[in-house]
C-alpha cells in the first residue's frame, strides 16, 4: 500500500498545474490583463468564503489539541485579530493595485464557477466524512502554495505590477505549505491505521485537487464574462461578503 505522502504526490500528478489552461495562458502570456483581473475579482469571493467552512470543520474535531492546527489557520485568515491583514483585505488591496476598487468589486455578480467551489467546501466540511473533509482542505492548501508563487511571478513578469506591490500571493507560497501540513498531520495516523480511513482520505485528496483545478479551468473559460448586478450586499446568505465590512 502507498504511504500517505506517495498518495498525495500521485493525486497531484493527475491534476498538473502546467496543463491547466489558466496557468498555461499565464505562462504563455496569452492571458489578457483585463480578463485575468476579472477572474481575480471572482477569486476574491472564494477567499472571503474559505474560512467559514474551515471553522465548521474545526468544530467537528473532538479533541482541542487536534483542533489547534485548524484554529491557527483560521486565525491567519483573520489577520491574527488585525483585520487589515486578513486574507480578504490583502486580496482587496491586490485588486485595488490592479485597478479594481472595492466599489467596482461590489458591482460584480458572483459567477457560478466560484459558487460551485464554495458549495463543495461547505458540503464537505459539514456533511462528509471527517477525514475526507480534512484531506480536501489539505490538498487545496498544498496546491495553492505553488499556485500563489506562480500567479505572483506571472503578474510581475508581465509588468502588471512591480514585485513590491504583490500582496496576498507573496505571503501564501510559504504560509499555505504550513497550512497544508497542519491538515495532513491530522490524517497521516488514521491513513496508516485502517483501510476505511485510507479510502476516506483518498476521496478527500481527490476531491480537493479536482475541485480546485476545475475552478481555475472554469474561471479561464469564463474569463471574458462581465457579469454585473443591480443589488448590493452578500451574494448569498453563506458567502460573507459585505462591502461596508471589507
Amino acid at each position: 500500500m502507498s504511504t500517505f505522502d506517495e498518495r498525495v504526490r500521485a493525486i497531484k500528478a493527475r491534476y498538473p498545474i502546467d496543463e491547466n489552461p489558466f496557468f498555461r495562458a499565464l505562462d504563455e502570456r496569452t492571458f489578457e490583463r483585463a480578463d485575468f483581473v476579472e477572474t481575480q475579482v471572482q477569486f476574491l469571493f472564494a477567499v472571503v468564503f474559505f474560512g467559514r467552512p474551515m471553522a465548521a470543520l474545526a468544530g467537528r474535531i473532538g479533541r482541542p489539541e487536534a483542533r489547534l492546527a485548524l484554529l491557527a489557520n483560521i486565525d491567519d485568515e483573520h489577520g491574527h485579530g488585525n483585520l487589515r491583514f486578513s486574507h480578504e483585505r490583502t486580496f482587496l488591496a491586490l485588486l485595488s493595485r490592479l485597478g479594481v476598487s472595492p466599489d467596482e468589486v461590489e458591482r460584480r455578480a458572483l459567477w457560478p464557477e466560484v459558487r460551485a467551489f464554495n458549495t463543495v467546501l461547505a458540503g464537505a466540511s459539514v456533511m462528509d466524512d471527517l477525514y475526507t473533509a480534512i484531506a480536501a482542505f489539505g490538498m487545496i492548501e498544498d496546491m495553492f502554495a505553488k499556485i500563489s508563487a506562480r500567479i505572483g511571478r506571472s503578474i510581475v513578469e508581465q509588468g502588471w505590477l512591480p514585485e513590491s506591490e504583490i500582496v496576498h500571493y507573496a505571503v501564501h507560497e510559504k504560509l499555505d505549505e504550513e497550512h497544508a501540513e497542519g491538515f495532513y498531520r491530522l490524517i497521516r495516523g488514521p491513513f496508516a491505521a485502517h483501510p476505511r480511513h485510507v479510502y476516506q482520505v483518498e476521496q478527500g485528496l481527490e476531491l480537493g485537487a479536482y475541485a480546485f483545478m476545475r475552478m481555475y479551468e472554469d474561471l479561464y473559460r469564463a474569463r471574458s464574462r462581465r457579469a454585473m448586478r443591480e443589488v448590493k450586499g452578500p451574494h448569498s446568505l453563506a458567502d460573507g461578503w459585505y462591502l461596508d465590512e471589507a
